[in-house]
């Protein structure tokens, strides 16, 4: 397996990652508890995005609908001539963290001088499976037949954004659309089975998730579905013929090995795929601006998009199945929007 190493400077968490970590016990993970329902999750949430997303710095923005779905751009139009990044935000599915993103977004923007585009896909529970999918390929498919592809192209997402990121890319792929040049995926959720080994050791020493909120939020975005289907859980999928992949992940997140196994199916696929681990960060570390482990990593994540993302027009997808075979995937009586 391929591991890039954390750099020495990085080899500990900073002062400012432990006290992080020890505000998430208190304030995050100590809220999981088994009769937790949507409406507290959604409304712990808000408080959170007020305190990480507020004071955002100022950048100019487009609040677009594309292809039926809204979406925001972030960066100035004259942008786009260098690139496009498609950033799939987190939030188990049923979530939004609207000051967060606007931050990352951003940011993402700044480092790679790329305009980055953040749809707001439908969230579950009023939207289950395969909703959410639907909207981020319906907004690759518009990128695509926009000419985007014809200039750098990445797709990025974190947590749920990174399972949606996945997925989009698998579907493409299968609907013989170009591949992106690259994609980042930040502690993805990869593997809804939850038999990843990390769910269980991690679960403890996860600053930010409980066991509780494995049992929760699954059920919510894909109630009674086979959650091995690849559509799901994509870590189970076709990794033939994806772009070159970069995993962030934190060495104590209960989704650890959603990434180094997501990781190891890429690379035993031909796929160039790199991962970086790092040493007791809490999930998704990169929207927390204060930390200087969050700066090492989006100037990486950066330099990885800007490296590879030029190379979108000539990746040409290298394995397809038919749709009879990509509906198979799906339970009775749901649909795939080509």
């Amino acid at each position: 397996m391929m591991r890039r190493s954390i750099p020495s400077e990085q080899a500990m968490p900073s002062i400012r990652a432990r006290l992080t970590n020890a505000f998430l016990r208190r304030t995050t993970k100590s809220v999981w508890r088994p009769d937790l329902d949507i409406r507290q999750v959604r409304a712990h949430a808000a408080k959170m995005d007020a305190r990480i997303g507020r004071k955002a710095p100022p950048v100019a923005t487009e609040a677009v609908e594309l292809a039926g779905v809204r979406a925001t751009w972030f960066g100035e139009p004259t942008l786009s001539a260098r690139g496009t990044i498609l950033y799939l935000h987190g939030g188990a599915w049923c979530i939004h963290l609207p000051g967060v993103y606007r931050r990352l977004a951003t940011k993402l923007s700044e480092l790679t001088g790329m305009r980055v585009l953040l749809p707001d896909y439908r969230l579950a529970p009023e939207h289950p499976f395969p909703a959410a999918i639907d909207d981020c390929l319906a907004c690759y498919r518009w990128l695509l037949e926009q000419g985007y592809a014809d200039r750098p192209l990445a797709v990025a997402g974190d947590s749920a954004g990174g399972n949606l990121s996945l997925v989009t890319l698998m579907r493409a792929r299968d609907l013989m659309l170009p591949m992106p040049g690259c994609a980042v995926l930040l502690s993805p959720s990869t593997d809804l089975t939850l038999s990843a080994p990390s769910a269980k050791y991690n679960a403890d020493a996860d600053p930010m998730f409980a066991r509780e909120a494995g049992d929760l939020l699954p059920p919510l975005y894909c109630p009674d579905q086979d959650r091995s289907n690849p559509l799901v859980s994509p870590l189970f999928g076709n990794w033939n013929g994806l772009p070159p992949l970069l995993f962030h992940a934190g060495s104590t997140e209960m989704l650890l090995d959603d990434s180094v196994r997501a990781h190891d199916r890429a690379r035993q696929a031909g796929v160039v795929a790199e991962i970086e681990v790092w040493q007791q960060m809490p999930h998704v570390f990169h929207v927390f601006s204060w930390l200087p482990e969050a700066n090492v990593a989006l100037h990486q994540m950066a330099a990885f998009i800007v490296d590879n993302a030029a190379s979108s027009q000539r990746r040409l997808p290298q394995v397809a199945s038919s749709p009879s075979a990509l509906q198979a995937e799906l339970p009775s009586g749901a649909r795939l929007e080509a």
